[in-house]
This record gives C-alpha cells, sequence and structure tokens, in this order.
C-alpha cells in the first residue's frame, strides 16, 4: 500500500536542499570517516550506504526513505497501543485503534515532506530511533528499570541525537510520559526510574550545549536570526500550532516552502487569539484530565515534540511540514480518544475507518504526483506565496537551470519587492539577464552580488559574463578569485580551464581541468574539456 501511495515520487528528481547533500558534493569520493566528520553523522552514514550502492540515482534514496516510514508506522502502532493500554482500554478497542493510528500516520499527506524529499530524511531516521527508544522505555518489564533497559533506550536516543540535534529534546518525553501515568500504572513514577535519567543527565546536557552552541553561529536558526526577535517568533509560533493541528484534519493548501508572515507584536495577524486559545485548551485538559486521559497525554506529547522548532528559539523557517512528522503522534491519539467516544455499530465504525484511509491515501497519493514533478512543486509555493521570497527565488533557479529563463521575471520583481535589493535577488536578476543574453545589463547585478556576498559563485558566473563580453583579462581574475575563494569547487576550475583555454595557455588548462575531474570524478564537462585540451596539444607536437 505504501509504495503504491508514494510510487509517483520514488523516481522524482532532487531538489533543493537534496543537491546540498554530501552525494553531489566534491567529497562523495571522500573516505567514510570524511563524511561522517561533518554535522549529523548517522544521517551522513545512511546517505554514504546509498551512494556506494547506488550512486546518484533518485530511486534508491527515495525508496529509502519509504522503508524508514514503514518502520516508522510500526513502531507508532507499538507506541499507541502502550499508551491505551496505560489508559485501561480492552485489548480489541486499543489493537483497533493502534492500527487505525498507525494508518493514520503511514498515508497522512504532511508526511510527505519528510519521506519524499531526500533531504527529510533527517526527520524521518531521526524519528525512527526516537521510535525505537520511546518502545524500549515503554515494553519493559514492570517496575523500575533495569541497566539493559537503560541502556537500550539511552543507545537509540544517541542514535537519534546524532541523526538530528533537536532530537535531544525528547530526554523530556521519559519525564512526562513517567509523571503522567504514574497514577494508574504500577510503576512508582520517575523516581523509580533513577538509572535510565541519570545515565541520560550527561548526554543531554552535552547534547543542548552542542545545540546552544551551533544556535550561536548558524544564520537560519538561533538568536541570531535577524528575521525575528525570541518573542516575536513565540508569538508567531502560537499562530503556526494551531496552523499544523488543521493542516493534520484537514490537510487542504499544504506548501514546499508555507508564506507565513511573523507577528511582530502579540495583536499581529491574531498571534493574542491564537495564544490564548492555547492556553484555554491546556488549562481544560488538564483540569479534565482524568476524564480525558488520552486526549490530554497526547496533545501536550504534540505540543513537547513541537517544542524544539515552536517555542522561543528563532527559526528563518516559521512554518514547515516536516516539523509534523513525529509531532502527530500525539495529534492520533488525541484522535484515538475522541474515536473512541462516537456511539457508532462496528459496521459504520469500520466504513468510517475505510472511508478515512482513502481520503488520507487519495490526498497522499497527488501530493506524491507533485513531488514527483519537483518543477510544478515549487512553481506551486512560489504562486502561492506574496511575503516570502524564498520559493520565488528558488523557482528562479530551476527556470534558469532549465533555460526558460523568462518566465523567472515576474517572480524576480515580486521577490525584489519583498527583499528588497539584496545578494540573492541581484543574483536572480544577473543570471537570468545573462540567460537572455542581456549581458550588459546582467553585468552591474552580478558586481552588486559580489560585494554583498564575495563568494565563488558569484566570481564564477562573473567571470564567465567577461569571458562573453570579450573583456578576458577582466574574466581571468574574476575566475581565479573564484577558485581562490573555493579550491574545492570543480566548477570553479573547470571554468578557470576554460579560460586558460581561450588564451592558449593549454598547459595551466590541462591542470585546472585535471584538478577539477581530480574533485568529481563524474564531472563530464571537465572530463571533455581536458580531452579536447589533450589533443589540442598533441596537435601542437606534432607540428
Amino acid at each position: 500500500m505504501a509504495t503504491a501511495i508514494y510510487s509517483p515520487a520514488l523516481n522524482g528528481q532532487f531538489v533543493l536542499d537534496d543537491l546540498a547533500l554530501p552525494f553531489h558534493l566534491p567529497l562523495r569520493d571522500a573516505p567514510l570517516l570524511l563524511w561522517l566528520s561533518r554535522f549529523r553523522p548517522v544521517l551522513m552514514l545512511s546517505y554514504w550506504v546509498n551512494y556506494k550502492l547506488w550512486g546518484v540515482e533518485p530511486f534508491a534514496y527515495h525508496f529509502t526513505n519509504l522503508l524508514i516510514h514503514v518502520l516508522n508506522s510500526a513502531l507508532v502502532y507499538l507506541v499507541i497501543s502502550k499508551i491505551l493500554a496505560f489508559a485501561g482500554w480492552p485489548v480489541r478497542r486499543r489493537t483497533i485503534a493502534s492500527l487505525s493510528g498507525a494508518l493514520l500516520f503511514l498515508l497522512h499527506p504532511i508526511q510527505t515532506e519528510s519521506v519524499s524529499y531526500v533531504a527529510g530524511r533527517s526527520e524521518s531516521l531521526a524519528a525512527l530511533f526516537l521510535l525505537l527508544s520511546y518502545v524500549c522505555f515503554l515494553y519493559r518489564r514492570t517496575g523500575p528499570i533495569n541497566w539493559s533497559a537503560a541502556l537500550l533506550t539511552l543507545g537509540a536516543l544517541a542514535l537519534g541525537g546524532a541523526t538530528k540535534e533537536s532530537a535531544v529534546c525528547f530526554a523530556a518525553v521519559f519525564l512526562f510520559t513517567d509523571s503522567f501515568w504514574e497514577a494508574p500504572s504500577p510503576r512508582a513514577g520517575p523516581g523509580s526510574n533513577w538509572r535510565l535519567y541519570a545515565l541520560m543527565v550527561p548526554g543531554t546536557i552535552a547534547g543542548v550545549v552542542a545545540v546552544l552552541a551551533m544556535l550561536t553561529h548558524t544564520p537560519t536558526a538561533g538568536f541570531s536570526v535577524v528575521t525575528a526577535r525570541w518573542y516575536q517568533y513565540a508569538f508567531t509560533e502560537t499562530r503556526a500550532i494551531w496552523t499544523y493541528v488543521r493542516l493534520a484534519v484537514i490537510p487542504f493548501g499544504q506548501s514546499l516552502d508555507h508564506d507565513f508572515p511573523v507577528s511582530r507584536t502579540i495583536l499581529e495577524h491574531g498571534a493574542l487569539f491564537y495564544a490564548a486559545l492555547l492556553v484555554a485548551t491546556v488549562g481544560v485538559l488538564v483540569w479534565k484530565r482524568k476524564k480525558y486521559p488520552v486526549s490530554c497525554f497526547g496533545f501536550l506529547l504534540f505540543l513537547l515534540l513541537l517544542a524544539p522548532t515552536s517555542s522561543v528559539v528563532p527559526i528563518d523557517d516559521p512554518l514547515a511540514e516536516r516539523r509534523m512528522y513525529l509531532a502527530l503522534l500525539g495529534l492520533i491519539l488525541v484522535a484515538c480518544d475522541l474515536a473512541s467516544r462516537l456511539r457508532l455499530s462496528p459496521t459504520a465504525g469500520y466504513c468510517v475507518l475505510a472511508g478515512l484511509a482513502l481520503f488520507f491515501g487519495d490526498l497522499c497519493y497527488a501530493r506524491n504526483q507533485l513531488w514527483g514533478k519537483p518543477d510544478t512543486l515549487l512553481a506551486l509555493a512560489a504562486a502561492q506565496s506574496s511575503t516570502n521570497p524564498r520559493p520565488m527565488l528558488n523557482l528562479t533557479e530551476v527556470l534558469i537551470r532549465h533555460n526558460r529563463c523568462d518566465l523567472a521575471i515576474p517572480y524576480l520583481r515580486r521577490a525584489e519587492r519583498v527583499l528588497g535589493r539584496n545578494y540573492y535577488v541581484e543574483v536572480g536578476w544577473g543570471r537570468t539577464l545573462a540567460c537572455l543574453n542581456h549581458d550588459v545589463e546582467a553585468l552591474p547585478w552580478l558586481l552588486d552580488a559580489a560585494r554583498l556576498k564575495p563568494c565563488s559563485d558569484v566570481f564564477e558566473w562573473i567571470g564567465l559574463l567577461y569571458g562573453k563580453l570579450g573583456r578576458l583579462g577582466e574574466a581571468g581574475s574574476a575566475l581565479k578569485k573564484a577558485v581562490q575563494l573555493n579550491p574545492y569547487s570543480p566548477s570553479a576550475h573547470g571554468s578557470l580551464a576554460l579560460w586558460y583555454s581561450s588564451v592558449n595557455d593549454l598547459a595551466s588548462a590541462e591542470r585546472e581541468y585535471r584538478t577539477a575531474t581530480k574533485l568529481d570524478s563524474e564531472d563530464l564537462s571537465a572530463r571533455f574539456g581536458l580531452s579536447q585540451i589533450l589533443q589540442r596539444e598533441a596537435a601542437v607536437s606534432d607540428r
């Protein structure tokens, strides 16, 4: 079933952050230790295995993601079953509810970003280890946890943290579970599980310190993010949380990159109303905890799982569907509780379940059809965006790559209205105009971009443009600057080799092409250029 529903995306091309993963970079042929020396070593190991077995074939990466998702759905079944057992549900009722919940987790369209997007593996793979850890914790022998169970639980949690940094916050879920179900369960509560918490404290502290250190220098997450202050992000997330709830219940209006403006004040965009609604909902559920234990636990678990990205630590993307991947488990528990209170005959109940499975399965299949055509997915995100410039600029990059540059102009104009004159807008205009052969008009845009952000890519584009304009001296200077700024860029070395070839410095051109092919053995343009240079050198020597 899962393969059929996700089949349209299995052969989908790599998109956005997929193209920045190690198997697309020069280090892909480096030793495994170099892959693992990057951040998220367990995640990198999974990509390394994919690359070594199947190269850069998209199907293998997508199918691996799907296998992870299927395993996660099975683990979700085990988690739901145990939580409902704590709540005193009879075996037959909790079996049906657990199967239904696992099926919803498998088929819900909000999961597609973490499954059909290769870079989304950070969410699904981290969830696999966190769910394994939670299952070890929940299914231990009755009573205090022993050392072996504690080590298994902690080991799986550590693997989750090595897959995605925010996974260290999952440690709070164990304490929350112990505290919430203390009375109805035969356990003595958190104190009896001191072995687990004693082992967990050093690792959790180290993980939190590492995450905080990362947040101090990461431009897209942390308190250095310029798009929002911490309190403005908190105001925004009160709205985002209810958007996640709405997407879980009514999954329409999905987007690869949501246009979700920041609430600069508590009054902007209704943040005060959503904050009050959140506080009231939590208050009522806690007040009625004994009557609705599963709903209370599920909703608080949902908030706890969202907390690393939906609290006070600013992130450039206020709302992203992939963050709901594991958090959906909490809302599924709420749905199980609400469904159990409906007075339906068994036949009617099964019909409702079948209808919901068809409904969510159909939406998931339609969403995967879009993931199978990522250009369409990007175009939809750009069309839906009025304040978020990223989808417009991402689509512009795709249109340039496909030589449909005239279509990029309206999106660039919208991005310029939103962002003003920044590096990405300048580069977008420069590359689009160059693609349309308006080389003279393109050059000032790229030069302005280089002043804003002097990086290898922009100097390479400038050098190539100077070459088209016949200004060979300036072209050589720009391309040498590109190589100087990033000596590990095969593209920069290849472009510099092309320039050396144009000025008949064949020895230097050969050297640069050899460097490019050494950095990336699958760079066909560099290999072809090298063969041409070798032929020219042979012709010269024969004279």
